[in-house]
């Protein structure tokens, strides 16, 4: 199945299309979203939140194995009693470990599994302080570098830097930036060691961009000038893609503008942009925007001279009332990855 994006779309936003191909991975009529993909020990690993919808209370994660992304086995299902969200892989030493955000009772936890072969999980232990949301674990000099923000009231929300030497026991490194509408924060490090974080703000239709240098404890901060929500950041062959939401409204919107400022009536996707000298440049797009309510909350893993994509798209009316149900689906996009350098 080839997805296509409209002429208009492309005019009105300066995105372009690659060769890429697009093919459904899970579509059985429930939300499924909010995933994370990893490359491990020559198998391709995919955890998602499985639920009636986009905001109900009965989310649970599922974990599907395949070799070559064509045939997928379930290996496992977590469902921590609590609307398990926003699940997050990353290889560390040995093993495959996996992050769990769950929602309780209106505040989240932060629970960690990791497995040594695939087949077998860790009970999965609740890690750090009540509050916070885990987003997009990197590893960078033997230690594990996490965003974790806190979600709630614009002027009571915070970003932060965590790292951790084993996996399950976090410290905080520094506040990235607080009481502004801190969001998910996704990390990268440099060849140099320094480190860039990209961070959604929920008071602007644009993201921000933050820098720090060892320890990691001043950060400068710049606008993204575009926006920034479920996104994820990589560098296959030395070169940075972020990926992320695109909306598009008419009239449109300027990064700049306050959140308030978006229409009822958005088309949305999912976007890759490349993020050179400082600059995110759009690349492509994945499947159309029109007639599309959320999308993104991509991942990615480097197959060969690709990247193997992961995104949902969901067409429901988002009514914000978490009994509603709606569906999403996800799906599989195979990028060229931009000529190397």
């Amino acid at each position: 199945m080839t997805l296509t994006i409209p002429n208009r779309n492309i005019s009105t936003t300066g995105f372009f299309q690659q060769n890429v191909r697009v093919e459904p991975l899970v579509a059985d009529g429930r939300h499924n979203a909010f995933a994370s993909f990893a490359k491990w020990r020559g198998q391709y690993w995919l955890a998602y939140r499985r639920a009636s919808g986009h905001t109900t209370r009965d989310g649970e994660i599922a974990l599907l194995v395949s070799s070559e992304t064509k045939e997928w086995t379930e290996a496992v299902r977590f469902d921590l009693d609590g609307d398990d969200r926003d699940p997050q892989f990353v290889v560390f030493g040995d093993r495959l470990w996996l992050y769990i955000n769950s929602l309780r009772d209106g505040n989240f936890q932060i629970f960690a599994t990791c497995s040594a072969d695939g087949q077998t999980w860790d009970p999965p232990r609740q890690i750090y302080r009540d509050g916070f949301i885990l987003w997009k674990p990197v590893l960078c000099a033997g230690r594990l570098y996490a965003g974790v923000h806190q979600p709630g009231s614009n002027d009571q929300r915070l970003s932060q830097l965590m790292v951790s030497s084993d996996g399950i026991s976090w410290t905080k490194v520094s506040s990235i930036r607080r009481g502004t509408g801190e969001s998910e924060t996704a990390l990268i490090f440099d060849r140099a060691g320094h480190l860039t974080a990209f961070l959604r703000d929920q008071t602007r239709v644009g993201g921000a961009i933050l820098e720090a240098k060892p320890p990691f404890v001043q950060w400068t901060q710049r606008p993204a000038d575009v926006h920034l929500s479920g996104h994820a950041v990589y560098t296959f062959s030395n070169r940075t893609y972020v990926l992320s939401r695109a909306m598009v409204s008419d009239p449109p919107v300027v990064a700049g503008a306050p959140r308030d400022a978006l229409p009822a009536q958005l088309d949305q996707g999912t976007v890759i942009y490349t993020y050179e000298k400082g600059t995110l440049k759009p690349y492509c797009l994945l499947g159309p925007m029109s007639g599309n309510h959320d999308s993104s909350y991509a991942t990615a893993v480097q197959k060969g001279d690709e990247m193997l994509v992961v995104f949902h798209r969901s067409a429901h009316e988002y009514s914000g009332e978490y009994r509603a149900r709606d569906a999403a689906d996800l799906f599989l996009a195979r990028v060229p990855l931009k000529n190397k350098r």
